[in-house]
């Protein structure tokens, strides 16, 4: 009890803080308080057998994928879809695998609920019209998505319907007493025909499963107004589009993680980790008459990424990583969603590699434009503790024109944040290698970003401008952040376009580099702006 007081009256000495001398003090205040751990959706049961499955379609991607999340939260035996890099990570599940069934043949829904439908409450009947809907209640009751085609195959496996949500759209799903029992700090935005898909999450979750098909921003507003402050979203939004997607949220306080095209999380955050352990970076050269680079990888916030793309050979898996020092970057979430993909690539790492964390905050967001200092608050406290938990002490900002925003101030002012390292929305590059303390410690801004189509952009144009740059140590000159634009690469003419070999056009530009240009890590690169910016004052 008088914690609870004691945190009631904290929070009220806050708001009287905020009303009478504004937002500065308010947010010195709130360092003070205290915030419980971030709760990441996570699988109940930690998986002892787990049946691998190939990727489904149509309604065996709804079944299955509904059924893998009742299992996250029921049974020892669980499903992993072949999707994406789960070769790479498949050996860090300390499981049994079931590469088949037991008479040899391959999983598909109808034998899956026969073998292990049992965990589930039943099943939600749904026909296509219904289909997102049945996601969310079977979130709720922990039950079975099954659509027309299979429920005979429901039935033969023993399963009794508890709902038929047949042509139930969104606003019929609000109206139900589902909705009210829907996790309010967790939800999916996802077109219902991506199953399986986030499907599993969101059944694992008991969170909201839908989409805002609207190009109004308030419309989308409007969807996920329910959920609380600091609230998740996984997913995406290609209708209303990148920005204004994350800008709905931001508005909300809620952080966005994409990873609409990612499958097995309810599976993979049974096997979450206490902590991840990066290599010790190389020790680097004398900053005494150089230009000192630091690399940085873009879209390291997509979960989807880590789990699918992120090790194809135009980016972690290329051939030439190592050959340089480079920033990777990785979600806050990742220990806690996808904890067996994470120990594979930091057991991968050289001693030119450092992970940082991306983007913004718990997910992508622009902190800036939060409306409640106590909500950002909670999320830099929490953002922290993954970071610790993820073995980073760097964290990327993506805001929108946030660069001196308080809500940046408050991130960086979190033990354990040694720098943060900011790009912004409309131009990555956009505030050219500005640099600003919050107590010692810098923000620092990306100084080029290595785009294609875009002029001064190129490996060329940069490796330029960096060989002619200062090389005075105590200059804040001498010092340049680039961002690599992950989708921008070689092909196979060298030539500097969209979708080519992302590495290739970093080895490109490095090997343009003088001598008097030296690349080190993100934890090296920070430390030197930090001693430069105290020695310009």
């Amino acid at each position: 009890m008088q914690t609870v007081v004691s945190k009631f009256l904290a929070l009220f000495t806050c708001i009287s803080i905020l009303f009478t001398s504004g937002f500065g003090p308010a947010f010195r205040y709130l360092k003070n308080l205290d915030v419980a751990p971030v709760e990441y959706p996570a699988a109940a049961v930690s998986a002892k057998q787990i049946a691998l499955v190939d990727y489904p379609a149509g309604d065996e991607a709804l079944a299955i994928g509904a059924l893998q999340g009742v299992l996250a939260n029921k049974s020892e035996t669980q499903i992993l879809i072949r999707d994406g890099a789960y070769k790479k990570y498949l050996p860090y599940l300390d499981a049994q695998i079931l590469e088949t069934r037991p008479d040899g043949g391959k999983w598909d829904a109808a034998s899956l609920l026969k073998a292990y439908g049992s965990a589930a409450n039943g099943y939600v009947l749904c026909d296509a019209a219904g289909a997102a809907a049945a996601v969310s209640v079977a979130g709720a009751l922990q039950a079975a998505v099954i659509p027309e085609s299979l429920e005979d195959a429901a039935k033969a496996a023993g399963l009794e319907k508890k709902e038929d949500v047949r042509g139930w759209d969104d606003a019929k799903l609000r109206k139900s007493g589902y909705f009210s029992q829907l996790n309010q700090k967790i939800a999916i935005e996802q077109p219902v025909a991506y199953a399986p898909k986030l499907v599993d999450l969101a059944v694992m979750a008991g969170a909201y499963f839908g989409f805002s098909d609207s190009a109004n921003p308030k419309d989308h507003t409007k969807t996920f107004s329910f959920l609380k402050d600091n609230a998740v979203i996984f997913g995406w939004n290609p209708v209303l589009g990148e920005f204004d997607t994350v800008k709905s949220f931001s508005g909300m306080n809620m952080c966005l993680i994409a990873a609409d095209h990612g499958c097995n999380y309810s599976t993979l955050s049974g096997f979450c980790v206490d902590s991840l352990t990066q290599k010790t970076p190389a020790e680097a050269q004398s900053a005494e008459g150089v230009h000192t680079v630091c690399l940085a990888m873009s879209d390291g916030d997509n979960l989807q990424w880590i789990t699918t793309l992120f090790t194809d050979e135009s980016h972690y898996g290329s051939p030439v990583r190592g050959a340089f020092p480079m920033g990777w970057g990785i979600p806050a979430c990742v220990a806690d969603m996808a904890a067996p993909m994470a120990e594979y690539l930091y057991d991968n790492m050289t001693e030119n590699d450092e992970f940082i964390t991306h983007i913004s905050g718990l997910g992508y967001t622009f902190p800036s434009k939060w409306n409640n200092p106590a909500a950002v608050q909670v999320m830099a406290k929490q953002l922290a503790e993954q970071m610790a938990k993820n073995g980073t002490r760097i964290a990327a900002v993506l805001d929108d024109h946030g660069f001196n925003a308080k809500a940046e101030d408050t991130i960086l002012s979190q033990d354990g944040i040694d720098a943060l390292f900011y790009f912004d929305y409309a131009n990555y590059a956009g505030y050219e290698g500005a640099v600003r303390t919050v107590d010692g410690k810098p923000i620092i801004s990306a100084r080029y970003r290595l785009w294609n189509g875009i002029e001064g952009c190129s490996p060329a144009e940069i490796a330029a401008a960096i060989n002619a740059a200062s090389k005075d140590p105590a200059s804040p000159d001498a010092y340049s952040l680039i961002v690599v634009h992950a989708w921008s690469g070689l092909d196979a003419q060298g030539n500097f376009v969209e979708g080519g070999d992302c590495m290739r056009a970093v080895e490109q530009m490095v090997n343009l580099f003088g001598d008097g240009v030296r690349i080190v890590t993100p934890g090296t690169f920070a430390a030197r702006v930090a001693r430069a910016q105290q020695a310009s004052r």
